[in-house]
């Protein structure tokens, strides 16, 4: 692991500090041009403005919260990893780097970059539509024609109890439909039929995200054979026409994949929760496949197309607009694929700009709470983070990361990104993370 750089120009007047930094074993912090601190008011870790009276002067406050990285990163639990770091502190500056310009593998951290490009150019109102149509007349209970299932990319759909495939169901019967002459047509259009991004392994579908698809039940992760990953349409289908056989209606043609026709009507609608409980929902649980749906949807209202790559490039343009210099590149809207890579000085800067827009506010309270919500329910009970840290965890085989905001217990608002890679699945690295991210909101200078 290279020396870690501290970044701090007030920290040149080392005599004012040694006291301070006593603790950090004599570790010097190599002098480089600070970041500039943040102007106006401050914003707390859950995206209000607030502030408080500090105990402790800039220089003293900036070295102590430095010593706590400069130990944390000498934990051996660390040994054999590359770490990107980067803490910035609300009138202090970036206090502490480590490599932090090195593109790493973000893991679930992408999720970051997904959610700021869905707040920024998606209605916050927005529902996901799952439709059932046709355009067949309707004569003493009997539907003359075929009844289309159109999927509209909504993440959340599921094939029995509330939001499902059964309320579709029971909403046919209500309009009094008993049976339909012709097919049951599934309808995926509104996205492609790419059904993996690239950097995916092969056992990441369906294990860790769906065979994706803009019509989606249970996320598309219910079966694991090769002809449902390949095109999960057919079963999808099956679902429905056994939702429709408990209410009653049965369905004399075939099942296949189509198009709904010009002209149909919508004989029954569910939609999602809007499109800020479904970001909230996929930032807590780290949904994938919530992710690559929302990229999809971002690529078809923004570019008119519903693919990966069209979603990618509309949220590079949307997020330009924070004006953080961006090197990294995305593959994928989950981070499962490896060849996203993205420097945690920029993820800092990205969860840094967004508290100034409109939207940031959503984003920091859709993200798990230490120690009371999604996944960070279990983690940092008992510590200065619990119930005041919100972050994004990522975790692959090969890799960990946190990154979000805290407020430390001076009063400090603190935005910062650690990204390790080189990791293996039973590495204690998520604890060296942690210990380091609770002390720095412990620290009362």
């Amino acid at each position: 692991m290279t020396a870690s750089l501290f970044r701090r120009g007030a920290l040149v007047a080392a005599a004012l500090v040694a006291a301070a930094v006593a603790g950090t074993g004599g570790l010097a912090p190599r002098a480089t041009p600070p970041e500039a601190p943040a102007s106006g008011s401050t914003v707390d870790s859950a995206g209000a403005e607030g502030g408080s009276n500090h105990s402790a002067p800039a220089p003293l406050a900036a070295a102590r919260l430095a010593g706590i990285v400069e130990r944390a990163l000498a934990d051996p639990r660390l040994m054999g990893t590359t770490v990107g770091l980067s803490v910035f502190v609300d009138g202090l500056g970036e206090v502490a780097a480590h490599q932090p310009d090195l593109p790493l593998n973000p893991a679930s951290n992408q999720k970051l970059y997904t959610a700021m490009a869905a707040l920024a150019v998606v209605d916050p109102g927005f529902t996901f539509a799952t439709e059932v149509r046709s355009n067949g007349a309707i004569q003493d209970g009997v539907l003359h024609g075929d009844l289309v299932l159109a999927g509209g990319g909504d993440p959340t759909l599921r094939a029995h109890g509330r939001h499902s495939l059964d309320d579709l169901a029971a909403a046919l019967q209500r309009a009094g439909i008993r049976r339909v002459t012709g097919a049951l047509i599934g309808d995926e259009g509104r996205y492609d039929t790419q059904r993996r991004a690239s950097g995916w392994f092969s056992w990441h579908v369906p294990r860790l995200v769906g065979p994706l698809s803009a019509l989606t039940v249970d996320r598309n992760q219910y079966r694991t054979d090769p002809a449902f990953v390949a095109d999960p349409v057919p079963a999808n289908l099956r679902l429905f026409r056994a939702a429709l056989a408990r209410r009653g209606i049965l369905v004399a043609g075939a099942d296949i994949s189509g198009r709904v026709n010009p002209g149909s009507r919508t004989l029954a609608s569910i939609r999602s929760e809007p499109l800020t409980s479904v970001v909230a929902g996929m930032l807590t649980r780290s949904d994938n496949t919530a992710a690559e749906l929302l990229v999809k949807e971002i690529g078809f209202q923004v570019r008119g197309r519903g693919t990966t790559a069209e979603g990618l490039r509309a949220a590079d343009d949307a997020l330009a607009g924070l004006a953080v210099p961006r090197r990294g590149r995305s593959a994928d809207g989950s981070g499962l694929s490896r060849a996203d890579l993205r420097s945690a000085r920029e993820w800092r800067r990205l969860l840094q700009a967004a508290r100034a827009q409109p939207w940031g506010g959503r984003l920091a309270a859709s993200l798990p709470l230490a120690g009371r919500s999604g996944t960070l329910g279990s983690r940092f009970r008992g510590t200065a983070a619990e119930g005041n840290l919100r972050a994004k965890t990522g975790w692959i085989l090969e890799g960990r990361a946190l990154s979000g905001y805290l407020t430390t217990a001076g009063g400090r608002p603190v935005v910062f990104s650690v990204i390790v890679n080189g990791t293996h699945p039973q590495a204690p690295v998520v604890g060296a993370i942690d210990d380091m991210v609770a002390a720095l909101a412990a620290e009362r200078s």
